[in-house]
């Protein structure tokens, strides 16, 4: 039988959902084995979905979409990527943070400890005093007062790290780039719990799972996008739609 069966206010039945996790580019069952859980699914008169972690990445997708090769039903990442229902079914988003947006630390140069030569020229170690900690928009423009909502989207964000020196201080920034990607609500969640979880400490999934709110920082991620977008972090939010919406979705809406 199925992993799960799941009930959703979006859609106008319960479902059945079978979980993989794989990091080929094609998930592949079995005739005999996907029938089984076409039968039970049939039995219960229910929609069986495929949920298939791919790396840290998430597909939801009926499980008509899998298409028969030559022995094995399979579907490629892309495909189910096309197709998956996590924006529909579960509420997820995908999110863009705008090129040039990030965190800056400012730390004031204090003593000189050391200074080491090689090959390169020379590398130099300072007892410092942070200073100061600044965020700026995709703009290069000063965010005054940034919101907990606001800095916890650049925790979520593979941010690029540079230095500026001068004579009394060193300048470390944290800024989006412009061939950055996206990134989905349910990857920058865990992001978020790792930031909180301490050093030790593992992932309580199913006491997680029955908290109203998952991490500390933020109530809404979908609320969250939004300032970010007023402020001028978020550059895209994007709601991923399949080609055609599933009958027990459609005839929610």
């Amino acid at each position: 039988m199925p992993d799960f069966l799941g009930q959703f206010s979006t859609a106008v039945t319960p479902v059945l959902i079978e979980v993989k996790s794989s990091t080929s580019r094609t998930l592949s069952f079995r005739p005999d084995y996907l029938e089984k859980l076409q039968n039970y699914a049939r039995l219960l008169k229910l929609p069986l979905l495929i949920a298939w972690k791919h790396h840290s990445a998430w597909t939801l997708f009926d499980a008509q979409q899998l298409v028969k090769a030559k022995k094995n039903f399979n579907i490629g990442f892309g495909k189910a990527f096309q197709h998956t229902l996590l924006c529909s079914l579960v509420g997820d988003v995908a999110y863009r943070i705008g090129a040039g947006a990030g965190v800056h630390l400012t730390f004031r140069k204090e003593k000189l400890v050391e200074t080491v030569n090689n090959d390169d020229g020379f590398t130099e170690t300072w007892m410092m005093r942070f200073e100061q900690f600044r965020c700026t928009d995709y703009n290069g423009h000063l965010i005054v007062d940034p919101e907990n909502e606001i800095q916890s989207l650049f925790q979520t964000w593979d941010l690029k790290e540079t230095q500026e020196h001068s004579p009394t201080h060193i300048v470390n920034s944290f800024v989006a780039h412009e061939d950055d990607g996206i990134q989905f609500a349910h990857t920058a969640l865990v992001k978020l719990l790792a930031w909180e979880t301490l050093d030790g400490e593992t992932t309580n999934w199913r006491h997680l799972a029955r908290k109203e709110r998952v991490v500390r920082s933020i109530d809404n991620f979908r609320d969250a996008l939004k300032l970010g977008l007023k402020r001028k972090v978020v550059f895209h939010i994007l709601d991923i739609q399949p080609p055609e919406m599933p009958g027990f979705l459609s005839a929610k809406e």
